[in-house]
């Protein structure tokens, strides 16, 4: 299929096929327990047309609302169960800075976009970064400001004003694909990384053996993933942004039992034992590169 208006973000290209078919698309607004990835259960498989590059295997859907429009739900999103991992997160955590620490150690400057309710930089800050965040959900920033004492904005990053070659790294975790420019966030990222500074960003895998496995019905097809990668259109983007890519693998998750069940069916399992076991599904892959001169 041919759309005059369309370019592919990663090569250029203008022909497309249809992925997926829009699936069970509201016709109102997105709403604020919509833009939370574990929030709303009826959100899961529900998504607009999705469709890949005829000649890079790009994948991405096709807008069902506007930025504004989506920048007011994730403003207003909450997520009262987030901490109910705490200690899985925390563990995840620790070893992605085991990983970073591999090519760059503290102590310096790390900003971390889309930090939610702050884990990580409370984590790293453990660990002797000077850290700061930016996050679009009213609620997470100041639950970040209040129970750690971290320095996060209220905001969005796309229209936040930093100091150009700050920042000694730059962190984003499972945002990439949200943002309605990832190309133009990965060349500011780019402008605010100090001589030789480490971009860290982990994203969904869309060729993982889970997505392969339950085609259609893999429960990272919701409205707001606009974009779809596998490790080489991942890779591909952030190098063509003017960054070396150093390593990429797949980030094994740890969750409790209990917790999951609550996630996909919305009732409350919180009486189960709180049993942690490992989801090594393949669904998010992360990489950590490095600024060159461009």
């Amino acid at each position: 299929m041919r759309d005059n208006n369309w370019l592919c973000i990663i090569c250029g290209n203008q022909k497309k096929s249809i992925f997926y078919k829009e699936k069970r698309m509201p016709r109102n607004k997105i709403s604020p327990g919509e833009a939370v990835c574990t929030g709303e259960i009826g959100a899961r498989g529900r998504h607009g047309k999705i469709w890949k590059c005829d000649n890079c295997g790009f994948i991405y859907q096709e807008p069902t609302f506007s930025e504004s429009e989506l920048n007011i739900a994730y403003k207003g999103g909450t997520d009262e169960i987030y901490f109910e991992q705490f200690k899985e997160r925390e563990y995840l955590f620790e070893k992605c800075l085991d990983r970073i620490h591999k090519f760059i150690k503290p102590p310096g400057k790390m900003l971390d976009i889309g930090c939610n309710a702050g884990i990580f930089l409370n984590v790293a800050r453990r660990l002797g970064w000077k850290t700061w965040g930016i996050e679009p959900s009213s609620w997470a920033a100041r639950v970040a400001r209040e129970r750690f004492e971290l320095k996060v904005k209220t905001g969005v990053f796309e229209t936040a004003r930093y100091k150009p070659n700050s920042y000694d790294v730059i962190t984003s975790w499972d945002v990439l694909e949200h943002f309605v420019d990832p190309v133009g966030v990965l060349d500011k990222m780019h402008k605010l990384l100090k001589k030789d500074g480490v971009l860290v960003l982990s994203t969904i895998n869309i060729k993982s053996w889970f997505s392969r496995l339950l085609g259609p019905h893999w429960p990272w097809l919701i409205r707001i993933h606009l974009w779809y990668f596998t490790p080489k259109t991942f890779k591909r983007m952030v190098e063509n942004s003017g960054f070396k890519v150093l390593w990429m693998g797949q980030q094994i998750r740890w969750f409790s039992f209990p917790y999951l069940l609550t996630r996909f069916t919305g009732k409350n399992f919180s009486w189960m034992p709180a049993i942690s076991l490992p989801a090594p599904t393949g669904d998010i892959i992360y990489l950590v590169a490095r600024k060159k001169a461009k």
